[in-house]
């Protein structure tokens, strides 16, 4: 083992100044040996069952300065995701993920007068307190950090600060410092003796334990977070200009350039594309850490404690811990063993865990108490916390309820929370807002319609109504609203207005089936009662050109025969004028 001269940070922001550490620290576990070759600048010199970890190299300069690199090309640069450091960290993990170093040396004795007073428990109380002597393993965890946003990849080496593995505290300054004393060699760890009569005390589970450390973890690269998520918001920024100027540019296309009427479904297919794009950088762009646990380094320290059994009114029991390290400063430590607060009062959740008042919550359904995570902090009807018992996420507004606030959804039969329910005001069934429909101009006025009951004017998707205030086409059975309904002068029947249409010369709104041609203007359209057919060659003549048809027969106008009272038949007995000019 070598001593590593100062690392200048003004040398290279890449590189870790740790790494040097890592490799010392991987040389003197598997026997290998580091030798300066100058500053920043060593050779590491690997054993035989190590070489095959190294791709069959049985030595390698390591350069931890990009200034010495420049000098020796043929070195290994020491930087977060170089192929050196990932055959390092490879290695590091076969070794084993626990790095175990030995008992703290005790400065303090064990002293049972100015224990901590006791606290005060919701809808409970403590019993007396029992004081025990316990060794409690504490470690603080070395793990990469990998961070990504877009074109961002930037990786961390982080350690968290050395955590109480009992109770999931963070042990004083002193201890931490006397732990990395031990790490370093400058302080010996002490003999068994020291803990003689002391009881090991058992550990909570990891999964417990690593998201405290990695958010001591998090607290620590918020400066390069902070860094990383600028960067990526600058990024994004441009990216969504782009997109929206390429975008922009389709639709002013879409609208024709040379003063065609825009097509409408293309456009809405250009603004769902343009609104999928955007969303897709936005979580392209999104700032995410993924943490590789590297190591776990422990110690072993000596503590007294001070536990008291806590019982609440409807008979849950938890332990809530108080204890003082007899190394360091030897004070004493209270803190929740949920967020890590000092507590002022105490409350126990439905799973028999221990949670101050600031971070524990009451259950407005139950009365149990309940910590963060789980449950929910509000409903959103009545702004009262609910456990996870009672506690649900709309799906229909996506918003916490609890089970006071819920309903059932009568077209999918799926919970929704009461906000979201409300009857059909043509069938009265109670529906959430994904399976209803507002009509705001319908005849009616404004209401609330479930699917069945809902139909959309004239097949327009923005204009919803209810079956109650609309009428089929006769034409092609689409709905027509009483707003916009319109009937066949010639049937008097409804239809819509693709089957509509105004005659050219009188303005009469027209059906398809009721719709005449005058033979001597084809392209004009006519109602079928305001044309008359040729008696003779059967052309139908429009009272413009009545008179004689171009076959010769004498036609009367139609309006003359209506004046008449004249039918159809008729016509059969207009004779033809021997000129063939009309009369």
């Amino acid at each position: 083992m070598i001593d590593a001269p100062a690392f200048d940070p003004g040398d290279e922001a890449l590189i870790d100044p740790r790494v040097r550490g890592l490799v010392e620290r991987y040389a003197h576990l598997v026997g290998a040996t580091v030798q300066e070759l100058e500053p920043q600048l060593v050779e590491l010199a690997l054993p035989d069952a190590e070489i095959p970890r190294f791709w069959g190299r049985r030595s390698l300069r390591v350069a931890f300065s990009p200034a010495v690199l420049e000098r020796h090309p043929d070195a290994e640069v020491a930087v977060l995701g170089s192929p050196f450091v990932q055959e390092l960290l490879g290695a590091v993990r076969a070794r084993g993920a626990r790095r175990a170093f030995g008992l703290i040396p005790p400065t303090h004795a064990v002293d049972l007068n100015g224990l901590p007073r006791t606290f005060a428990v919701r809808k409970g109380s403590a019993e007396p307190p029992v004081t025990s002597l316990a060794l409690h393993p504490v470690a603080r965890l070395v793990a990469r950090v990998r961070v990504t946003a877009a074109s961002i990849i930037a990786e961390h080496i982080v350690e968290s600060g050395v955590f109480d593995l009992v109770t999931g505290v963070a042990v004083p300054d002193e201890v931490a410092g006397m732990c990395r004393d031990i790490e370093a060699g400058t302080l010996a760890p002490a003999d068994e003796g020291a803990a003689a009569g002391a009881a090991a005390a058992q550990a909570k589970p990891l999964a417990d334990l690593v998201p405290l450390m990695l958010g001591d973890m998090e607290a620590k690269l918020e400066a390069q977070l902070a860094r990383h998520r600028r960067e990526a918001d600058q990024a994004l920024a441009a990216e969504l200009a782009r997109i929206d100027r390429y975008y922009l540019h389709l639709q002013e296309e879409a609208a024709g350039s040379a003063g065609k009427p825009a097509r409408a479904e293309e456009r809405r297919a250009i603004a769902a594309e343009h609104r999928r794009r955007r969303a897709e950088e936005q979580r392209r762009h999104e700032v995410r850490a993924t943490v590789h646990p590297l190591q776990l380094v422990e110690f072993t320290v000596l503590v007294q404690r001070v536990d008291w059994n806590l019982v609440t009114q409807t008979g849950r029991r938890a332990t809530f811990t108080a204890e003082r390290t007899l190394c360091g400063s030897g004070v004493w430590q209270l803190a929740c063993p949920q967020c890590g607060a000092v507590p002022t009062e105490l409350l126990i959740d439905r799973h028999n865990h221990v949670a101050c008042g600031a971070c524990g919550k009451t259950c407005r359904v139950c009365g149990d108490g309940f910590c963060d995570g789980q449950g929910i902090t509000a409903c959103h009807v009545d702004e009262e916390p609910a456990c996870d018992a009672h506690g649900r996420t709309c799906p229909s507004c996506g918003l916490p309820h609890c089970t006071t606030h819920a309903g059932t959804c009568s077209a999918g039969d799926h919970p929704a929370c009461s906000t979201c329910l409300e009857p059909c005001s043509v069938c009265g069934k109670v529906v959430c807002t994904t399976h209803a429909v507002r009509s705001a101009g319908g005849p009616k006025g404004e209401r609330r319609l479930c699917h069945d009951c809902m139909v959309y004017c004239e097949g327009k998707t923005n204009e919803p109504v209810g079956r109650d205030e609309a009428v089929r086409c006769s034409s092609c059975e689409a709905w027509v609203c009483t707003n916009h309904r319109a009937a066949c002068v010639v049937d008097q029947l409804v239809h819509c207005s693709t089957h509509l249409r105004r005659a050219d010369r009188s303005r009469r709104l027209v059906c398809e089936r009721h719709r005449g041609q005058c033979g001597h203007e084809p392209g004009v359209i006519f109602a079928s009662d305001e044309v008359a057919p040729c008696p003779a060659c059967g052309k139908s003549v429009c009272d413009a050109h009545a008179g004689t048809c171009v076959c010769g027969t004498r036609v009367q106008s139609v309006t003359r025969r209506h004046q008449a009272g004249l039918h159809a038949a008729d016509l059969s007995t207009v004779l033809p004028r021997s000129n063939g000019h009309p009369g």
